[in-house]
């Protein structure tokens, strides 16, 4: 198994919300208490995308959506208000498990779930819009390439994709404690006490895109017409590209 995707179960099984949104009040001791606030970030998420995307590039269709890495709902939710049929997708079948239930409780019979995996072969047909958020960055750089192509080429003629990106700004020193924490047995569980956490819970992989090879891969596909958004997130600056495909 991809080390990436072991520890993406890892964290569907032991802190699902906190492995999406990385912050101490959705761990699995302060969720119930703050559920609320995490599925309402969601919501503003996809009203902010689906109004900066239409207000730059046109209406957007809003027959099929594919929300890839859907963790436990939080865009697939609001994604389904907004589209006649959603698929969400992951690698992590607990991930999977929390989402369906919380369709359940929302009443989402739009809303249908499956495991991922780099080809995508579990979504079938074109989808009239694609999101990826704040998945592309825990998978390495080379393999999330080949998983951006298979989302672009997933999208039908004179639909949009929105795919998030983390470049990398960090300084030196903090590039040699994630080396030391992905390579040196004991760091990691040094920093989870330190952090508070579970000795034991998982890494979450940071890998940072440039962004010149993308954009010329997505030259490449015909898509010419392209937002680029960025946004300082921690230590590092990420990057939503939105964009449409020619019809």
């Amino acid at each position: 198994m991809l080390s990436t995707d072991k520890a993406w179960k890892k964290w569907g099984s032991q802190d699902p919300y906190f492995g999406v949104l990385a912050q101490d009040r959705f761990s699995a001791a302060l969720i119930g208490e703050n559920r609320d606030e995490f599925f309402a970030s969601g919501r503003h998420s996809i009203a902010h995308l689906l109004t900066e995307y239409e207000r730059h590039l046109g209406p957007l269709p809003r027959g099929r959506a594919l929300d890839h890495g859907c963790g436990v709902g939080r865009l697939s939710l609001p994604l389904a208000a907004e589209f006649a049929e959603v698929l969400a997708l992951d690698v992590a079948p607990a991930m999977l498990a929390e989402a369906a239930a919380n369709a359940r409780q929302a009443g989402a019979t739009n809303l249908r779930f499956a495991e991922a995996d780099d080809g995508l072969s579990r979504a079938d047909g074109a989808f009239d819009f694609v999101n990826s958020l704040m998945v592309l960055q825990h998978v390495p750089v080379r393999r999330g390439l080949r998983i951006l192509d298979a989302l672009v080429d997933k999208v039908a003629p004179g639909g949009g994709f929105h795919l998030h990106l983390s470049i990398r700004t960090d300084r030196g020193g903090w590039r040699w404690l994630y080396w030391a924490s992905a390579n040196i047995p004991g760091v990691k569980i040094w920093q989870n006490i330190c952090a508070g956490r579970p000795w034991n819970a998982p890494a979450m992989q940071m890998n940072h895109y440039p962004l010149s090879p993308i954009v010329s891969r997505l030259a490449m596909r015909g898509i010419v017409q392209l937002i680029v958004i960025s946004e300082p997130h921690a230590r590092f600056v990420t990057c939503s590209l939105i964009g449409r495909k020619p019809a």
